[in-house]
């Protein structure tokens, strides 16, 4: 199974110049303005889409953002890059292009939530740097893309599990034999991502404290339980009764923290709405 989904994967788009070069400015904490300016120069219906994300009603801002520079001005440098990202993604794997097109919006959801999630967490916890948690909140889960576009009939296998036998999205698919973990590998290594997206895409599931990129890690399984609960289909679980102590030791977090920023979450539920709205707007 593993060898013909790797084959498939090889059939992917090569990764798009500017996309390739927002994530290794990800590594650059000296990355500027100007740095980000030159980049999308290479993509202007980038460019286009971002002032159009950046002038929605997710952001409400007074004024409208004409330039580049205006916005990293207005929403910060790490906003501004996470929206390219977005907006690139979005371009290139648009909930449409999937057989099942419901479950890709609704994944589409859970990433931005995750994204988001992990935002607010890297605020309280201050062990990893805005613009990674932005980063890889949202690219967390690229391995359910690659099984839902290049193996649907794995992702129907799925879907089938957990409406006829009530399982859980997890428990349908251990079934499978082969995660959207590994799958997510195979992508990074096919567009030979940096090492810590890598890492994430491949153990958010099973954080431990000795992995490499073990903080980052540990924050996109939190962010991705606490946007489980805002119920985007087959990703919604229940509210989180508890965390490991260890997680929240790693991260530098208490209970209280990690409460706070679900409660955040969750008052901004429908401002992620409009966030997805003005991403995916012009992509159907």
């Amino acid at each position: 199974m593993a060898q013909a989904l790797n084959k498939r994967i090889e059939r992917l788009p090569s990764l798009p110049t500017v996309l390739s070069s927002l994530f290794a400015a990800l590594d650059d904490e000296a990355t500027s303005t100007q740095d980000i300016e030159q980049i999308l120069e290479q993509d202007q219906s980038t460019t286009s889409k971002l002032l159009s994300v950046a002038n929605s009603a997710y952001y409400g801002l007074r004024h409208q953002v004409t330039s580049i520079s205006r916005a990293v001005m207005v929403l910060g440098l790490d906003e501004v890059r996470a929206i390219c990202l977005g907006t690139v993604l979005a371009t290139m794997i648009p909930p449409h292009r999937f057989a099942d097109e419901e479950s890709a919006r609704h994944l589409w959801k859970h990433s931005l939530a995750v994204q988001m999630a992990a935002k607010l967490l890297a605020g309280k916890s201050g062990a990893v740097r805005k613009s990674v948690a932005l980063t890889v909140g949202l690219l967390h889960d690229l391995g359910w893309v690659v099984l839902m576009a290049y193996r649907p009939e794995l992702w129907a296998q799925v879907r089938q599990d957990m409406d006829q036998d009530g399982l859980t999205l997890e428990q349908a698919e251990a079934r499978l034999g082969f995660s959207h973990q590994e799958a997510g590998v195979a992508l990074a290594k096919q567009w030979d991502l940096p090492p810590l997206l890598t890492q994430v895409m491949g153990r958010h599931h099973q954080p431990e404290v000795t992995l490499p990129y073990a903080t980052e890690i540990a924050m996109v399984h939190l962010a991705d339980l606490m946007a489980g609960t805002l119920g985007h289909g087959p990703w919604a679980r229940s509210q989180i009764a508890g965390y490991p102590q260890w997680l929240l030791g790693l991260l530098g977090l208490e209970r209280g923290h990690v409460d706070a920023c679900q409660q955040q979450l969750a008052a901004i539920a429908a401002e992620l709405e409009s966030l997805w709205s003005a991403l995916i707007d012009g992509q159907a």
